[in-house]
């Protein structure tokens, strides 16, 4: 089994930066990969990550490839793990979807990126 760095990188990494998102009351990622039968009881979703191919037209329409990490222990089980050093288990799921249909699984969601990570997590005065 590799051991891989949860981290967001792509060729260049030009921009660099951070993700946050809210679930959404509804739907989330746990109950699409339930509704498909991807996922078996007693999984958790602990990881997304979202990435899309290089676009050379002006719009992004194809789909994005999306792979939920998922894991059969509990949340404060996994937490403790992690907080005493310990790698993560997790169970890969790869799918593709359809942009507005990963969107639509958050009900909010941000992306903060800066040139080189000049930015990130740094306070800023905005004039």
């Amino acid at each position: 089994m590799p051991t891989v760095k949860f981290h967001a990188s792509v060729q260049y990494n030009d921009l660099i930066g951070t993700a946050a998102a809210d679930r959404h009351d509804s739907r989330d990622l746990g109950k699409y990969l339930e509704e498909k039968g991807l996922i078996r009881a007693g999984e958790l979703v602990v990881g997304i990550e979202m990435s899309s191919l290089e676009v050379h037209t002006k719009t992004q329409d194809n789909a994005v490839h999306v792979s939920a990490f998922v894991a059969t222990q509990d949340f404060d089980s996994m937490q403790k793990l992690r907080d005493a050093g310990k790698t993560l288990e997790v169970r890969k799921i790869s799918l593709e979807m359809k942009l507005n249909e990963f969107f639509g699984l958050f009900k909010r969601f941000e992306v903060t990126i800066s040139n080189g990570g000049l930015l990130d997590g740094r306070h800023i005065t905005v004039v």
